[in-house]
């Protein structure tokens, strides 16, 4: 029977037989192994391939997650800064903002960017200054004063000051700038005037055995150093420009008091005393007795807003991780003070 010949099934179906399997091909010689290209021995499975690494798959599915978890984080944040301020999301209300001026005064970024984006705000009508503050560095108490006033100006919206327990020297300088001034009976106002001091230790450097050695280009260039007493001359020039100081000062409360005080009765109480909000309404230094309420609700009448105001009052900022990493705080800034040679600085401060 030849390979094609049907093969008779028992059921009577019939089909072919099939083709017996090839022999492997070899090479000439006994005991010699396949080539390459030539088949394998049914008997012998064939090599198995070779496992790819799945390391790059790992990283780059860890580099995805946390590319998504940074992104998630940085849009919270964006979120949580824009919802800073309370009230912020509320739509369609007339509202009186509150910008805080609160311990002392070293910088006037934060309140000049407040006033800034209130005055383009419009659903903002009015603002109170909420001042509590015995004052600080004379540049950025005139910095917050003149943008109050430009404002004012630019907006038409009432600036409305407001004292808390203490808005003295620079603090007042900021509160004459604005439409009206509320304090509470209680509250510590005026010290209107400049002070420079810095302490002396030449003869706590003496006492240590230690010389400064001090090289300047000169008279004047080391005029208040601490490591040596003040002459006559260095005294002279520290007191003009003291006196000119201050002449700055009565002025801009005059300016800022027209038509209220004279600027001969501004420079009658500019010896530096403080005075109770009792007092300086007494002497026309503010407007009226009142808290923080009263300022806003006398802001919304200036900014005519009906009924009962809705007060947007900025969160008091917490400090994070970020700010740690970032920022060395007031930690650094008081051993700056106590550690490092500070030179004399002028301060509108009580």
């Amino acid at each position: 029977m030849s390979e094609m010949d049907p093969v008779i099934e028992p059921r009577g179906e019939e089909r072919f037989a099939e083709p017996a399997p090839a022999e492997p091909a070899s090479h000439a010689g006994a005991g010699s192994s396949p080539s390459v290209g030539a088949g394998f021995s049914p008997s012998q499975p064939p090599p198995t391939p070779p496992r790819k690494s799945r390391a790059p798959i790992f990283f780059f599915g860890a580099f995805s997650g946390c590319l998504v978890v940074v992104v998630a984080v940085l849009f919270l944040a964006g979120l949580a800064a824009a919802m800073s301020d309370s009230n912020e999301m509320s739509f369609g209300d007339d509202r009186v903002a509150v910008v805080p001026i609160e311990g002392e005064i070293v910088d006037a970024r934060e309140a000049v960017d407040a006033l800034h984006k209130y005055a383009n705000n419009k659903n903002v009508k009015a603002i109170v200054m909420r001042i509590n503050s015995p004052g600080g560095a004379i540049a950025p108490s005139q910095e917050i004063y003149e943008e109050i006033r430009k404002t004012r100006q630019r907006s038409g919206k009432p600036i409305i000051a407001s004292m808390d327990s203490v808005a003295a020297s620079g603090g007042f300088y900021i509160a004459v700038a604005c439409d009206r001034i509320v304090a509470n009976p209680g509250s510590i106002t005026g010290s209107i005037g400049v002070i420079l001091q810095w302490m002396n230790t030449k003869d706590l450097l003496a006492w240590a055995k230690l010389k400064p050695e001090t090289i300047t280009s000169g008279a004047m260039k080391a005029a208040g150093s601490p490591y040596s007493d003040m002459t006559d001359a260095e005294r002279a020039y520290f007191q003009r420009i003291v006196t000119q100081l201050h002449g700055q000062f009565v002025k801009a409360v005059a300016e800022g008091r027209k038509g209220k005080i004279s600027e001969a009765e501004v420079g009658a109480l500019a010896d530096g005393r403080v005075f109770t909000g009792e007092e300086a309404l007494t002497l026309k230094l503010i407007d009226e007795l009142g808290n923080l309420d009263d300022a806003v609700h006398r802001a919304a009448q200036l900014g005519g807003i009906k009924g009962e105001p809705t007060m947007l009052y900025p969160r008091r900022h917490k400090g994070s991780l970020l700010d740690i990493l970032s920022d060395s705080g007031d930690a650094e800034s008081m051993i700056e003070r106590i550690v490092s040679r500070r030179l004399p600085t002028f301060l509108y401060r009580w």
